[in-house]
């Protein structure tokens, strides 16, 4: 064979893979964008706030499995307790540990001195295992603590050790958690703004946040909106606890898979349980004025070295590609749907295609020296290969259009331009991301054949594997408090959540109060009449992610024997009612104009804690001037007295039982509480879940 002939056919089966992948994505690409278009204009899709706010919290547990991860997870922790806007009493954390990593432990149990709705759950052997054993481990030990404190928890939530929780999660969470069985939240790489001077140093986390925006953008929303087969990303996934009782005492997840989160999701799916993919955004404004986008989602930091980019990714390959799906599946699974096959065959077809681009740039290369050097040219002009060559590079151009538009939704113009436009033609982080996919992938192959293909326990051959895989985690490293504050949200941020006000007209406002006043954003909205006094005290109440009272809550809370021993005149003048005396803890009620002076020299005065739950300043006086004290209890005020529930629990049992309209029982079995002189028997209840289409039309948000 001549070197004309092999050039030539060379080229034609390069043109032939990568025609046959273009068409196929873009089929799926037109589909995709026709079936979002169609979810758009039905708009039922979006979640909605104020049925989310008014939902009463149900008792959520969330799981994190950690292998030396002393130097990162004490900060997880605290910034997910600090940050996230759901009553503490109402959510507990499960720390999974191992006994021979006393650093992790000790930590863990640090944190846990601080919330007591943060636990350490010691393995019962030795790590590291795998990230599935460690979290089958703590869903059994959740399971006992249910038991032992007479509780039951809707979901479970699963998160990695380095995640940036979004402080929305759990709010959505406990809302979508009754419509759907399992959960999805998008999950995006954090990396910092891109310039020329940074770009090289960054490359390879550029690279995944390349890849997950267009993922999580684009990709998982047109699965969902398909019906096709959503893959769990591994953190930000939650499981309902009716979902986890059908596992009957097994394993939840895979014990054996390196990926046990696409394992599940797929096994979920072909059983006709889906992953809900939950894209949310919410408006913001900058501290320049500009409006973004803020989404739901989790936010981590990824590897940002090249070997270690491919330890993480031969990881994925292997598990997804070598141990969870196969051809198999496509064909031959009973009862899914064209797009839920079409779906698998794109998973099968990844570990084919991630090979593909180095022969692709093999060709570009001999194109490029071929002319100066006088070699046979690949693509003649006169042949059908060049037009389909060309054909070729438009769609891959489309391609990346497709991403930097998802780059720019979630990261912004800069990301884009610098992911998918530096240099036009072939980007430099394009080029770099598949490298790595190439040797990620070929390191899966090479896996394969070292380990075997190792199924789970459930779909294990008759013949043994080779070995036994282990957890091959990630080092990992976590933000400062500075990096943090970009990922909070404000007080403006919450009031256009609300509805209070668009983020336009709070754009405006802040540009004309800087002009006429320098008074606080909150008084200067009330006084321009942008905004009332119970929404500006509802949207500090979830800033702060303390409750808010509403009216007719506060003269049922039972502080007639509080309220004697303090002096009420000089309460009056502080702005604080004092609820209920808790230890050296004193829970109050304050308001908008209660200052921070003021709570500290009431802490001081009396030499106790304080707790802050939000009022009207009305009601708040009222309550000190009514000398009568009309002491009219709530039920659940008597629960918290018998120690069933905790003093939080038992006035957000009261809030919702008197804004909602419901028997404080029914209340509490809903948010998987112990109710009254069955506590014993409490976690033995089905939960009667509240209809969100049969409460009552909501006139405020309340928490």
């Amino acid at each position: 064979m001549d070197l004309q002939t092999f050039v030539v056919g060379f080229g034609a089966f390069t043109i032939f893979v990568f025609l046959f992948c273009g068409i196929d994505d873009a089929i799926w690409d037109i589909v995709s964008f026709c079936s979002r278009i169609y979810r758009r204009k039905s708009n039922n899709a979006r979640i909605n706030f104020e049925q989310m706010r008014s939902t009463p919290p149900k008792m959520l547990a969330v799981c994190i499995a950690a292998w030396h991860e002393s130097n990162v997870i004490e900060d997880v922790i605290d910034t997910f307790v600090t940050n996230t806007d759901y009553p503490k009493s109402m959510y507990h954390l499960f720390v999974g540990v191992y006994p021979n990593d006393p650093e992790t432990i000790a930590a863990v149990k640090s944190a846990s001195k601080r919330f007591p709705n943060v636990h350490a759950i010691v393995n019962c052997i030795d790590g590291p295992t795998t990230k599935a054993q460690n979290i089958n481990h703590v869903i059994r030990q959740i399971k006992l603590y249910e038991e032992q404190n007479h509780i039951r928890f809707a979901s479970l939530t699963v998160h990695d050790s380095e995640d940036v929780i979004h402080s929305y999660e759990l709010l959505a969470t406990n809302y979508l958690i009754d419509k759907h069985e399992a959960l999805q939240f998008p999950v995006f790489p954090i990396m910092e703004m891109p310039t020329f001077k940074n770009f090289f140093r960054q490359l390879t986390t550029g690279t995944y946040a390349d890849e997950f925006a267009e993922h999580h953008f684009t990709t998982l929303v047109a699965r969902r909106n398909l019906g096709a087969f959503v893959p769990c990303a591994g953190t930000g996934f939650a499981l309902s606890r009716e979902l986890i009782d059908r596992f009957n005492g097994e394993d939840v997840l895979p014990s054996d898979s390196l990926t046990e989160d696409y394992l599940l999701s797929l096994q979920l799916y072909k059983k006709g349980i889906s992953l809900h993919y939950v894209l949310e955004r919410l408006p913001r404004v900058l501290p320049n004025g500009k409006i973004k986008d803020d989404f739901i989602t989790t936010r981590a930091l990824f590897p940002a070295t090249f070997h270690a980019a491919v330890r993480q990714k031969t990881r994925w390959a292997y598990g997804i590609t070598m141990q969870s799906i196969s051809l198999k599946d496509v064909f031959f699974s009973k009862g899914v749907s064209f797009a839920g096959r079409y779906s698998f065959y794109k998973d099968v077809k990844s570990k084919y295609i991630n090979l593909m681009p180095i022969i692709g740039y093999a060709a570009s290369l001999y194109c490029i020296v071929s002319f100066p050097l006088g070699l046979p040219k690949m693509f003649p002009e006169d042949s059908p290969f060049f037009f389909l060559a060309v054909l070729v590079f438009l769609m891959m151009f489309v391609r990346q259009v497709t991403r930097a538009h998802s780059l720019y939704r979630v990261y912004g113009l800069k990301s884009a331009f610098f992911g998918c436009f530096l240099p036009p033609l072939l980007p430099i982080r394009l080029i770099y991301g598949n490298i790595i996919n190439f040797a990620a992938t070929k390191g899966a192959i090479s896996m394969r054949f070292r380990v075997g293909k190792n199924r789970p326990q459930k779909e294990k051959a008759k013949k043994s594997p080779r070995r036994k895989v282990k957890w091959a985690k990630t080092d990992h490293e976590f933000l400062t408090s500075e990096q943090l504050q970009r990922y909070r949200r404000k007080l403006g941020d919450t009031l256009i959540v609300q509805g209070c006000l668009t983020a336009e007209e709070f754009r405006d406002a802040l540009e004309e109060m800087d002009r006429e006043s320098g008074e606080h954003i909150g008084a200067y909205l009330i006084r321009k009449g942008l905004i009332t006094e119970v929404q500006m005290v509802q949207a500090l109440s979830h800033v702060q992610h303390v409750l808010f009272l509403p009216d007719g809550v506060v003269s049922k809370l039972g502080y007639r024997r509080t309220l004697e021993q303090f002096d009420r005149e000089r309460l009056r003048k502080m702005k604080i009612l004092p609820l209920m005396v808790e230890g050296d803890t004193v829970y109050v009620a304050v308001c908008d104009e209660t200052s921070d002076g003021a709570i500290r020299v009431f802490s001081e005065e009396n030499g106790v804690n304080v707790k802050r739950m939000y009022a009207m300043e009305s009601q708040i006086i009222s309550a000190l001037s009514d000398e009568r004290n009309r002491d009219r209890t709530l039920d659940s005020i008597g629960l918290y007295r018998a120690g069933i529930l905790s003093y939080e629990q038992a006035v957000l049992v009261g809030v919702y039982s008197v804004f909602l309209k419901k028997p404080e029982r029914e209340i509490q079995e809903y948010m998987g509480l112990p109710a009254g002189a069955d506590a014993k028997n409490a976690h033995r209840y089905g939960l009667r879940r509240v209809h969100h289409a049969q409460a009552p039309q909501l006139k405020q948000r309340i928490r």
